[in-house]
């Protein structure tokens, strides 16, 4: 078995048929789809037993047992990595598909080339919303502009990249187009169970810490559909803001001490600091002076400039004054 592809869903059923056919019209041997179903409620348990009933043995389904909201995408993946057979791990979201046949089979010729096992692989994704691609770069697809010619593998345009090298991007690699080899997954603990929100940034940068041979392929493989922040049945959406503030700053902070690499940890205390400044923002505009000064003094110490200075200040002024 080559590629286990980790497919988690949950009360979705039509939109997971999509990112199933997806999968399974890779044209790659050695190919198996764990669908790990996170507790399916009526009325969608029925459709995706239909589904279940219609696919052939390239894929099995594993039935975690219903919780109130899910029992969240990193347990559901560490939960489908445990059951893989696979020697490389690949992940789809149920409200995406990729878009590429061929995705698995460049991954297979790349992984084939003499030399070190390839820990992680990486590939590009279109994100669109309400039906429109977002032509921003949102993930790490403006990296191959900043590579040097040297460094590249055949077949194809690919990299042989570093931690430093995938820093530059902009943002992080997506599940959707990232590919782990199984014993490195399980070498760096999987996924964080403790996150509900951007697990995927938290297992990217602990895996390109740690990994001795990563690959950067600048080809556009998946489509992804940004959650309709009006909805409540995605991990993006049902947590709040300031969870989600929170939650970013608890997987900076274990980054900035926890990691082997200086690069990684001046990448997370860079972006802690952002993100404190972003907590403290939030809370300023709904009028919670009390608890947005300590964010902005963290922030200051994190990145002192006269500007923050000043209006760390004038937050101090309102949190004695108006006492909220």
């Amino acid at each position: 078995m080559s590629f286990s592809v980790l497919l988690p869903t949950r009360n979705r059923p039509a939109l997971f048929q999509h990112a199933l056919n997806s999968a399974l019209a890779q044209q790659v041997d050695g190919l198996e789809v764990l669908v790990i179903d996170d507790g399916t409620t009526e009325p969608f348990a029925g459709p995706l037993a239909a589904i279940e009933a219609r696919c052939d043995k390239r894929v099995r389904f594993l039935h975690l047992p219903p919780s109130e909201h899910g029992h969240g995408q990193s347990y559901a993946l560490n939960f489908g990595a445990a059951q893989a057979r696979g020697r490389y791990l690949c992940f789809l979201d149920d409200d995406d598909e990729w878009s590429d046949p061929q995705y698995l089979a460049c991954a297979a010729g790349l992984i084939a080339l003499p030399g070190p096992p390839l820990d992680l692989l990486y590939f590009d994704q279109a994100a669109f919303a309400n039906g429109q691609r977002i032509e921003r770069t949102v993930w790490i697809e403006d990296l191959a502009g900043l590579l040097p010619p040297t460094g590249r593998l055949e077949p194809g345009s690919a990299w042989r990249v570093t931690a430093t090298d995938l820093l530059r991007a902009h943002g992080f690699s997506h599940v959707n187009t990232s590919i782990v080899r199984r014993a490195f997954f399980a070498a760096i603990g999987g996924f964080d169970e403790a996150l509900r929100y951007e697990c995927d940034r938290d297992f990217y940068l602990r895996s390109i810490d740690q990994a001795q041979a990563i690959v950067y392929v600048p080809r556009t493989v998946s489509h992804h559909n940004v959650p309709d922040p009006a909805r409540r049945d995605n991990m993006s959406t049902l947590v709040s803001d300031i969870e989600k503030r929170n939650l970013q700053l608890i997987l900076l902070e274990k980054a900035s001490r926890t990691s082997r690499q200086e690069v990684v940890r001046a990448h997370a205390r860079r972006h802690r600091g952002y993100t404190l400044k972003h907590m403290t923002m939030a809370l300023y505009r709904a009028g919670h002076y009390r608890q947005a000064w300590p964010y902005a003094r963290a922030a200051l110490t994190a990145g002192f400039n006269l500007k923050w200075l000043a209006f760390c200040t004038w937050l101090g002024l309102l949190a004695a004054c108006r006492g909220k």
